[in-house]
């Protein structure tokens, strides 16, 4: 999805140029950087720092990891016994509400798409016993949050090897360390005003 590891580096490097072709060939998850450039982004930010996508982007759906509908319609077919239930939980919301739909008129088995926090018991009728609260899920965000700065650590980590081997070596100008030190302290700036 492009949110982290070198990747970020890589289309920091190559998207500008219009001689190069970025090729996708998995998923790209709603708002992550990889399906805005997929959907057609002019610029994008990568490390605070706006880049032109101006390369040819290209997507093969083929080779993602998920069923299209078509293969989950085939697997529903598939049951000798046929289940009870099904609950859609993976997805965009446009898309399982169309396969739920196909699956109710095809199968007449039922189906839901349950919403986060939400707790169902598996008897013989299918009932939501629970639903967390704004305050429960709120704790989640939390974690979410704790889960970001996790990955903008190793981002950093991985950001100050390439900046060793490849931005401060004996090539490099003084004025292209002078410009680095103005990005550093650029992105020092971003992350103070987060934690004021």
């Amino acid at each position: 999805m492009c949110e982290v590891g070198r990747i970020k580096h890589h289309l920091k490097h190559s998207l500008w140029n219009p001689n190069n072709t970025i090729l996708f060939v998995g998923y790209q998850a709603p708002g992550t950087l990889g399906r805005s450039i997929v959907d057609g982004a002019k610029k994008v930010k990568i490390f605070g720092e706006e880049i032109a996508v101006n390369a040819r982007i290209e997507y093969i759906e083929g080779y993602s990891g998920h069923a299209d509908q078509e293969w989950l319609m085939n697997f529903v077919y598939s049951f000798i016994i046929k289940p009870k239930h099904i609950f859609l939980v993976h997805g965009e919301p446009e898309g399982q509400l169309v396969l739920k739909q196909k699956i109710k008129e095809e199968t007449g088995i039922p189906v839901t798409i349950p919403d986060f926090g939400e707790v169902y018991e598996l008897n013989d009728e299918i009932e939501m016993t629970e639903k967390l609260d704004e305050t429960a899920q709120n704790r989640f965000l939390r974690l979410e949050i704790l889960q970001k700065l996790d990955n903008l650590e190793a981002e950093l980590n991985e950001m100050r090897s390439i900046v060793k081997e490849e931005k401060l070596t004996e090539n490099t100008s003084d004025e292209e360390v002078i410009a680095l030190k103005e990005k550093i302290k650029a992105l020092e700036n971003q992350i103070v005003k987060i934690i004021e």
